[in-house]
């Protein structure tokens, strides 16, 4: 797949069949209570780390998915994956990398990545964008996987800290809509924090699993034996990335029969609303001074807080000062909100998830039949 293309990828023709831990030899168990590995759900907006030890996994943090470099660094070392909103008003935390790493600076994700508050540098020939952060009055720049390297290496000095002893070993996920190149970047960022990937997951194989125990479980405690063969669609809708898949579980075993992936996420549709609250956004914001990083960040607080409360409310107020004598002083309300959040058209949008599903139905027909519960 082209990696400047934000268009979905069909993955069926790969089968993955999964084990859980209740169906793993005496030897195998025995064989993996010797090494600890750890495991990395990166999300676009947030990340999730555990540790599978002596035959357990153990949930130990879920934080926000952001680098901050502070100027007191020499090096600009991270100093903390979490953030609050002066960091982010200063253009000193980064996120988002998931959807930057991989990409050509043509990329059209890239150049929408343009309105983040900080600095996305692109040349438009090809090659890798590069973000550059404001640094002792210096603007210094570096690729996405270096950024990502640094958040690597603090999640694994967390987990380090946690078990008291050093950590190799990682489990990641990932998009389906991940080409090549995008997994490569992934990998050569593993490495840089010293981390050896045991295998890059497709996310709809992790939601399989965790589906997958949970049916076993529920059987065990009610006692009702092998349920036999359940069907289930797995949607998943994260700040980056949008995948589906169709999986089939039997006495433990998960098996995905066929999924697929779109770039569309939450971060399209806050992009959106952006739009919709300053029409003129692209050239009020065409300057990248640190007055209009600054201003991007108050903007884009504001506007996530207005979307997280249209969940319970039908309208919120707005009153936001961006600078340059502009003030924005206005009512969103939920029906304007569905109206304007999709960045393609509700007709086109329709017929894009319509492709999807036309795929996933007629690759798993033959085998799965009638898709039942949603996951």
């Amino acid at each position: 797949m082209d990696p400047s293309s934000p268009t979905r990828t069909t993955m069926a023709e790969y089968h993955y069949t999964v084990a859980s831990d209740s169906e793993t030899s005496v030897e195998d168990k025995q064989q993996s209570s010797l090494d600890i590995a750890i495991g990395i759900d990166i999300g676009t907006s947030h990340c999730r780390i555990a540790v599978w030890n002596h035959g357990l996994v153990e949930l130990v943090k879920d934080m926000p998915s952001y680098v901050l470099l502070k100027d007191d660094s020499p090096e600009s070392t991270i100093q903390n994956v979490a953030y609050n909103e002066e960091e982010i008003l200063s253009g000193s935390a980064i996120f988002n990398l998931k959807r930057l790493i991989g990409r050509m600076d043509t990329d059209p994700v890239v150049h929408a990545s343009k309105t983040l508050p900080f600095l996305v540098q692109t040349l438009d020939i090809g090659g890798r964008p590069f973000i550059a952060t404001l640094e002792n009055n210096v603007w210094r720049s570096r690729t996405p996987e270096e950024l990502l390297a640094s958040l690597f290496w603090k999640l694994k000095g967390i987990l380090e800290v946690h078990l008291m002893c050093s950590i190799r070993n990682v489990v990641l996920t990932v998009p389906v809509s991940f080409n090549r190149i995008q997994l490569t970047r992934i990998e050569r960022a593993c490495a840089m924090a010293g981390l050896y990937i045991l295998r890059l997951m497709p996310e709809p194989t992790a939601v399989a699993l965790l589906y997958a125990q949970q049916l076993k479980q529920l059987s065990s405690h009610e006692n009702i034996g092998n349920v036999g063969e359940k069907k289930a669609l797995i949607f998943n809708m994260g700040a980056g990335y949008c995948d589906v898949a169709v999986i089939a579980v039997d006495q433990g075993i998960s098996q995905i029969m066929a999924f697929s992936g779109s770039t569309l996420g939450g971060e399209d549709i806050l992009q959106n609303v952006l739009h919709l609250l300053v029409p003129n956004f692209d050239s009020f914001f065409s300057s990248r001074s640190v007055d209009k990083i600054r201003a991007l960040g108050i903007l884009r607080i504001a506007t996530q807080d207005a979307i997280d409360r249209l969940s319970s409310q039908t309208s919120v107020p707005i009153d936001v000062d961006i600078g340059d004598g502009t003030k924005i002083l206005r009512d969103l309300d939920r029906s304007e909100f569905e109206e304007n959040s999709f960045p393609t058209p509700p007709r086109q949008l329709c017929v894009a998830f319509g492709r999807i599903g036309r795929d996933l139905r007629v690759l798993a027909a033959m085998r799965l039949g009638e898709v039942m519960p949603v996951v």
